[in-house]
Order: C-alpha cells, then structure tokens, then sequence
C-alpha cells in the first residue's frame, strides 16, 4: 500500500522516554486513512510534502511503532572534513575516505606543495575535493573554515580531528609557551571543531566524530608530558561526546595510534625510536595507511562508538603505565 507524507515536522531534541530524534509525521493512504508515523532521522532535510512511502511496524523497547520509509531514496555525496590533512596521517586518512566516496574538504595552516599534493591525489580518485585554511587553535578560524565547507558541500558527514604538534622536553626543561601551543592544537583545537561541526550534524540527522588521539595518551612517554596530557584528554573528550551526541546520531571514536612512519615520528631521535622499536613486540613503525584504514573502517561500522582502538602493533601490552 502507498501512503502520502502530508505533514512533518524534525524533533531536534531528544523526547522522553526515547533517547533519540526523529521526525514525526502524518500520512495519508489511496482510501484517505490517515496514521501517525515517525521517520528516520536520516531523512532530515530531505523530506518534503506529497513524499511517498510505505508505513511499516517497528519493534522497540517501548512498544511498536508505525514508521514511515520514504520510496524515494534520495542519494547525497558524504563530506568529510579532515584537520591536519595536507599530510601525513592526515592525508593517508582523507585518501582513504575518498576511496569510500567521500568528498574531502583538506584543512591545514597553509596550502602548500603537500597539500596540493593530496588534493591532487583525492581528485584523482573520482570525488571532489576542497582545501580549507584553517588554524584549529582559533575559535575563529575554525568557524570560517566550516562555513566555507558547508557553503561549498552543503554538509559534513565525518569530522576527524587530525591536527597536531610536539613540542617535546623533560618537565623541568619545558617551557610554558610550549605546553600551552600543543594544549591550544591537540586538545583545544578538537573542542573548536567539535563544537563547530556538531551542531551542522545535528541538524543532518547525525554524524562521526574521530579523534585521533595517541597511545602515549594512555601510557605516557618520558619527554611528552604537554602532548600525553593532550591525548590522554582526547581520550576523556571522546568518552563526553559520545555520551552527549548520541541521541542525535553522532558517533564519537578515538584511535589510538603508536609511533607512524610519518615527518613527525621520524623526526624523534634515533636513540628514542630504536627504544620503541626494541619495546614493541613487532619492531617496525605504524603505516600512515593502516591507520586510515581503521578510521574508514569506524566510519562505516555504525555500532562502533564511545571507545578509544590502539592501533600501536602491540606496543601498549609491552609498555606497563608503572
């Protein structure tokens, strides 16, 4: 039987006793018999009036319910905006997600050869491809370049939180300048672009939010006390979002990656590398592109959420916290 959307209206906020939100709407069948349905919130933004359909019963935990599923699948590209990402992690992540479909908006400080670079890659892969110039420690700047994201794509399905900086020294040699600039870009810039991205999210009928954290932010690491510090709070920022987004379908996972053949990694001294290499029980560094992997594979798996994955090759099982 075909029913007819007559009228709907999107419930943005969660009501009691249901833990998510929904669309709520009537609908109208051949015969004109009306019925009270709720809707997926999948289709925020993409119902319309005189939409066809077909009204099924769904079980839940508070009884059965009638919903409305909508005969025209409306396709949209997915977006995914990766911070840190001319390069690096970064890049291998938002190569990855363009093999998946996605069109990719790149943000870092500067368009520069590695970002050219990437996008150049990403284009080739079939999707569109944008870059962002955005400096995640500023409020500011993260809102410009979301607005520029969302003016070109229209939306943001998947936010990962990328960006990052050391500024290494043993406590007493550390300076506070350096603590504060590696606070302001690991952690605080992830609160800046969470804040920034969700809220758009939310009004999409959900999201994924992964955060790159670092297995030294769950076993510390002599000489990074401001960067464990800031992954370790990525960690517990992780935990929050999942918490707070889930009713609105935005899912929250931190990836918890070891030391990755990257510029970064590979700029720590050889004496400290051959330490974590003799520590780990396989002796070679994480691929920038198995840790993509993992983070496409979060985005795509949707019972996947609130829970921080080592990617570390074993490393956290042979590096006691004591």
């Amino acid at each position: 039987m075909v029913w007819r959307l007559i009228t709907y209206t999107e419930l943005y906020t969660p009501v009691p006793p249901y833990k998510s939100t929904y669309a709520i709407g009537v609908v109208e069948d051949e015969s004109g018999r009306r019925a009270v349905v709720r809707i997926d919130r999948r289709y925020f933004g993409r119902l319309r009036t005189g939409m066809e359909g077909e009204v099924v019963e769904e079980w839940t935990v508070f009884g059965t319910l009638k919903k409305f599923v909508p005969r025209e699948e409306v396709r949209v590209t997915r977006v995914a905006l990766v911070t840190g990402g001319a390069r690096g992690i970064g890049s291998a992540i938002a190569l990855e997600l363009a093999r998946a479909g996605f069109s990719i908006a790149v943000a870092d400080l500067a368009y520069d050869q590695d970002a050219e670079k990437t996008l150049e890659a990403v284009k080739s892969l079939g999707v569109e491809a944008t870059f962002v110039a955005m400096d995640v420690s500023s409020a500011e700047s993260v809102e410009r370049g979301v607005s520029e994201v969302l003016s070109k794509f229209g939306r943001i399905d998947v936010l990962v939180n990328n960006a990052g900086i050391t500024r290494d020294a043993y406590l007493q040699r550390m300076r506070p300048e350096d603590w504060d600039a590696v606070v302001r870009v690991n952690l605080t810039g992830a609160f800046h672009c969470s804040k920034a991205v969700s809220q758009h999210m939310v009004r999409a009928g959900g999201g994924v939010i992964v955060n790159i954290s670092s297995i030294v932010g769950l076993v510390g690491n002599i000489g990074q006390a401001n960067y464990a510090a800031t992954k370790s709070g990525l960690v517990g920022f992780t935990y929050t979002l999942a918490k707070e987004l889930a009713p609105y379908g935005i899912r929250v996972v931190a990836i918890a990656p070891g030391f990755v053949k990257t510029r970064m990694a590979l700029a720590v001294p050889r004496s400290i590398l051959r330490d974590y290499l003799k520590r780990s029980p396989v002796s070679r560094l994480v691929e920038p592109e198995e840790v993509a992997r993992l983070v496409r594979h979060v985005v795509e798996n949707e019972a996947i959420n609130g829970i921080v994955i080592p990617i570390d090759l074993g490393l956290g099982i042979s590096s006691p916290k004591a």
